[in-house]
């Protein structure tokens, strides 16, 4: 958001609404170093009927504030799709071109839109993020490396963590369908328990609540993120199933995932 809104400059409004209070919009643009976009939050009590998008993508308004796009694809769905989708929107809007017809993102009727769940990481881009050029240049990353998931400070579960990371590393190595079967299983372990932990302790309750819910967006989120990983593999298995070599960018894929 910060990189677009300093190369489109006045052009463009970027705006971040929290709906986690002043709190977690502070903590959201210290954290990200947002300097060129608005950051901004709504209160409680008039939280807007639509819920918000969090990571299943943006609302996109014109400049008669007409909403031309209601949600962009997902970045975990299209990866650098999701960029050049709201880059190709903008720039005809821009340009007062007619708006090209692309595919749009998922809103869930139940709240409105997905929630984010919020992650900072350690290697946030210096102060002043990408250059002008680097919202509209992105390269995709190709390591095979399989990142190393934080401790969430539960023996368990860390322990299911290390369990799919020492699957992902296999796969990377051997690459074969054998491997991506100990991976779905690792996996449909590990999401099973984590998301009876989550129903149990986190999100009791919030399949009764009317409305907007934070809560129930972050549920929605997540565990469609689960399922969308879930069928990511099991789509591989079945594409692969005349043969045992997995391709290098099907594992790429997994371990950015």
């Amino acid at each position: 958001m910060d990189a677009w809104a300093a190369s489109y400059g006045s052009a463009v409004a970027f705006v971040c609404v929290s709906c986690g209070g002043p709190n977690l919009a502070t903590t959201f643009g210290s954290q990200l170093k947002l300097r060129h976009c608005f950051n901004t939050w709504v209160d409680e009590d008039e939280m807007p009927t639509w819920g918000q998008l969090g990571c299943n993508g943006f609302i996109v308004l014109d400049g008669s504030h007409s909403v031309v796009c209601r949600a962009s694809p997902a970045y975990l769905e299209v990866r650098e799709s999701a960029f050049r989708h709201v880059e190709t929107l903008l720039d005809a809007l821009v340009g007062s071109k007619a708006v090209p017809k692309l595919s749009s993102g998922r809103v869930d009727p139940a709240i409105g839109g997905k929630c984010a769940e919020v992650r900072f990481g350690e290697e946030e881009a210096a102060e002043g993020g990408e250059s002008q050029d680097g919202a509209r240049k992105r390269q995709t990353t190709t390591s095979n490396s399989v990142v190393k998931v934080p401790s969430v400070k539960v023996a368990v579960l860390d322990a299911e963590h290390e369990r799919c990371e020492a699957a992902l590393a296999r796969l990377a190595e051997r690459r074969d369908t054998e491997a991506l079967r100990e991976l779905l299983c690792a996996y449909e372990e590990h999401f099973t328990h984590e998301e009876q932990l989550l129903d149990e302790h986190l999100y009791a309750g919030v399949d009764q609540v009317v409305g907007f819910s934070a809560d129930k967006g972050a549920r929605t989120s997540h565990f469609g993120d689960h399922e969308g990983m879930l069928s990511t593999i099991r789509k591989m298995l079945s594409d692969g199933s005349t043969s045992n070599a997995i391709p290098a960018g099907g594992g790429q894929r997994l371990a950015l995932d």
